[in-house]
């Protein structure tokens, strides 16, 4: 009798000893998850200190429209290069047009100076804007978002964002904290401002200001070296109500109203885009 007992033990202590190997292989590691404020801090220092450096030719393509009529066709190649992500860059066409920059004027822009002209608001600073990567809002002033967090695989991180009525979106950081994407758009239409320095009596030169109905931009990112490159920058805009007003010692002198729309499309020619 001893003999079974002893026998029927040892089966049930097998089986017992299988069932919990078998448990162990089927246990998933899952790694921790970085505190947002972790991230962006490590983010931040990756676009300051691991930029490459080397100047890449990009492909420029820009169109913007009014009313489904073209006021400046852009396509041309520039030289760009990127010290850090934070505002401190250079640019230069390969092949300097600047009498032929903008293609087609319309008469739109005949009551502006260069001074005045909104031009710089629909293709140089939608440019300048992005490739600051460090600065842009949901990087600096991360209180007014709301973040999730997760892993693709182990090496792969996607955070999202979103504000209340200003931004949503994603970006996605490898292991090291390098960005590869980044993806955000309006979450609704929100007003902008600006003013001349200069003055005349009580008034400023000039104002402006509009609404941006639409902001959409995607951007990529290659790491080599463990460096970063920019791939290719996207970036939709619609700006409405887009009023400007001149003035001199007596009140305002010209007044005029527009709606805008922007498509650019940088591409850096050393990679293809998907």
């Amino acid at each position: 009798m001893s003999y079974y007992i002893l026998l029927f033990l040892s089966i049930a202590t097998f089986s017992f000893a299988q069932e919990l190997k078998d448990a162990e292989i089927e246990v998933v590691q899952i790694k921790s998850k970085p505190k947002i404020v972790t991230i962006l801090k490590r983010v931040n220092k990756q676009l300051l200190k691991k930029t490459d450096t080397t100047s890449f030719v990009f492909d420029l393509r820009q169109i913007n429209l009014k009313n489904s009529d073209t006021i400046i066709n852009r396509t041309e190649e520039q030289i760009i290069k990127i010290t850090n992500f934070n505002s401190t860059f250079s640019k230069k066409n390969v092949i300097e047009n600047k009498d032929k920059w903008f293609s087609i004027f319309k008469e739109i822009f005949k009551g502006y100076s260069s001074e005045e002209s909104p031009i710089g608001w629909l293709s140089g600073f939608p440019i300048r804007k992005n490739l600051s990567t460090a600065e842009l809002d949901f990087f600096i002033h991360p209180n007014g978002y709301e973040f999730t967090r997760e892993w693709l695989d182990n090496e792969k991180l996607v955070v999202t964002f979103k504000s209340n009525g200003f931004y949503k979106g994603n970006f996605i950081v490898d292991k090291n904290y390098n960005l590869l994407q980044l993806n955000y758009e309006t979450e609704l239409p929100y007003p902008f401002f600006y003013t001349s320095e200069e003055s005349i009596g009580k008034n400023h030169k000039f104002t402006s200001n509009w609404i941006y109905q639409r902001e959409k931009v995607a951007m990529k990112f290659d790491i080599f070296n463990n460096k970063m490159i920019l791939k290719s920058l996207f970036i939709e805009e619609k700006l409405r109500d887009f009023t400007f007003k001149r003035f001199d010692d007596k009140g305002v002198t010209f007044t005029d109203v527009n709606q805008f729309y922007t498509n650019i499309k940088l591409v850096n020619k050393k990679f293809s885009v998907e």
